[in-house]
């Protein structure tokens, strides 16, 4: 009865086990969306407050709406780019300060002046920074201000670059001291895909040579354009951990090492990714021509994305078990074994490739690039030498 009863529960009601284990999932995650939000909003009120304060009663100024306005916009910056986006910011206003100097003292004031000196400053911009927006933007608004107030005030070049940059400087003191998020939480998330997602090409692409079935190679191929973006993701969010484990005492002690891990793996995955691409577009051709395939040699891939997912648990538990290396060296093993089989010129170049690609990955768990093509050269002539 009790068995029954089991067996007749739907997995897809929400009422289940299941079902309550999405919810808390779900309602886990929000969470930590929402922590991550309440963080940036206290630091961006925190630090143009804070900002604002320093400019009028250490600087003297009065009313300096710049300041808060920087610190707002390094704070309000993608993590990852605070720090071009702050240089940017500063250069922009120089920019605006200089060309509404040079030009407002050859035409003076008014309005078809106010248009050239905006036009001047943003065309300038752009052909300095390209479509980069803070420099752009700031020199552009420079130029407006000084355009527009210049027969009224004098002397604001001064002022406004100081309260650049005082504005820009609380930013990043609020970003480094004030509630940091941790920075290798979106690596983390970023990373899952990529790795997810280049194992599942390279799996797919073993069970295509397991099968003989060219379409299920194309589809592997097919993989490696989302792997792409997903690459794209993951090294832009290294990008914003660097800066904050850069910038942020506390992140800097309690994770620059583990940071320093992920960052070296991912520079040597860009070869073993370009590698595996090849890899998959000759066994898509090896089976358009039916070549001999060995039975070691599907073995031999599947064992490179084995290897890939176990080192996708190194990278987020920090923590080495040697599973990644073992499973590298037995991709290397039956690459040579297959080698010595009564392979094609199609399978030979897989079988370099799939060698090519260990040595790749054995580097991404910290082997030095010689000793890693030791190893793997050593693992793929293991069983010539044992006869």
């Amino acid at each position: 009865m009790a068995f029954r009863g089991a067996r007749n529960q739907r997995p897809s009601d929400p009422a289940g086990p299941s079902g309550r284990a999405r919810a808390a999932v779900r309602s886990f995650f929000a969470t930590r969306q929402l922590a991550a939000i309440a963080v940036i909003a206290v630091q961006a009120g925190l630090a143009t407050a804070a900002a604002w304060i320093i400019a009028t009663d250490f600087l003297g100024r009065n009313a300096p709406v710049f300041a808060p306005a920087a610190a707002l916009a390094t704070i309000a910056s993608a993590t990852g780019q605070r720090t071009r986006q702050t240089v940017e910011l500063l250069i922009g206003v120089g920019l605006g300060i200089t060309v509404s100097d040079a030009l407002l003292y050859f035409i003076g004031s008014g309005p078809w002046q106010i248009a050239l000196v905006v036009s001047s400053s943003i065309a300038l911009g752009l052909l300095v920074a390209g479509r980069s927006g803070a420099l752009v933007s700031q020199a552009g608004a420079t130029a407006t201000l000084f355009a527009t107030l210049a027969g009224n005030q004098r002397n604001l070049e001064l002022p406004r670059i100081l309260d650049a940059a005082v504005g820009a400087s609380v930013g990043f003191l609020a970003v480094a001291t004030l509630l940091p998020l941790d920075p290798l939480r979106s690596v983390d998330r970023a990373a899952k895909p990529f790795f997810a997602n280049l194992a599942a090409a390279i799996h797919t692409t073993a069970q295509a040579l397991a099968a003989g079935d060219r379409n299920l190679a194309m589809q592997a191929m097919g993989r490696l354009n989302t792997v792409d973006t997903d690459a794209k993701h993951l090294n832009e969010a290294l990008l914003g951990a660097e800066e904050v484990v850069t910038i942020a005492p506390w992140w800097r002690h309690q994770r620059r090492s583990r940071y320093q891990q992920i960052r070296a793996a991912a520079n040597q995955l860009d070869g073993f990714t370009t590698d595996i691409r090849v890899m998959i577009r000759r066994v898509a051709t090896l089976l358009e021509y039916q070549e001999p395939l060995p039975p070691s040699l599907h073995r031999a891939v599947s064992a490179l994305g084995d290897a890939l997912s176990h080192l996708r648990r190194e990278c987020a538990t920090a923590r080495g078990s040697g599973q990644a290396r073992k499973s590298i060296l037995e991709a290397a093993r039956l690459a040579g074994q297959s080698d010595r089989a009564q392979i094609g010129p199609f399978g030979e170049t897989i079988t370099l490739q799939i060698r090519s690609a260990a040595s790749d990955l054995m580097r991404a768990t910290g082997i030095a690039p010689q000793q890693a093509n030791q190893l793997v050269r050593e693992a793929a002539t293991e069983d010539a030498k044992g006869r």
